[in-house]
């Protein structure tokens, strides 16, 4: 008799997003098919003016990664304290690539997603870099 391990993908508890910044409902669609949760910032009580540091304090409160595709941000999530949260930039500038595309290749890639880290997702490549502070 062998042991073989469980399957990993049995054993990742779903992760809970923020959806911040202009995105296709595709999105949501494409995290609820990797099994995970997806709310917009008025689900999340968040008001749409809100600045990205009270975006970022909310995500930290309401234990929410965050995925967006406003680099104002990024830069806000490199100055801030760490958030323990990973955070997803969708930096797609045509529309070769679809919102819910990049979601895909960003799972196919990373299986499970690492706090404090920053996911860059591009037309052509998934990058990951660790968050300043962290």
């Amino acid at each position: 008799m062998s042991f073989h391990p469980p399957d990993r993908s049995l054993t990742i508890p779903p992760m809970r997003w923020l959806l911040h910044g202009p995105m296709t409902a595709a999105v949501g669609d494409a995290l609820r098919r990797h099994e995970h949760t997806a709310v917009d910032m008025l689900a999340a009580g968040i008001p749409p003016e809100a600045d990205p540091m009270m975006v970022l304090e909310a995500a930290r409160k309401g234990q929410l990664d965050v995925m967006t595709t406003d680099e104002t941000l990024i830069f806000a999530a490199s100055k801030a304290p760490p958030l323990n949260r990973s955070v997803v930039y969708l930096q797609l500038g045509g529309q070769d690539v679809e919102q819910d595309d990049a979601v895909d290749r960003l799972f196919k890639r990373y299986k499970r997603l690492t706090p404090n880290r920053l996911y860059t997702v591009t037309e052509s490549r998934v990058k990951v870099r660790q968050l300043p502070g962290s």
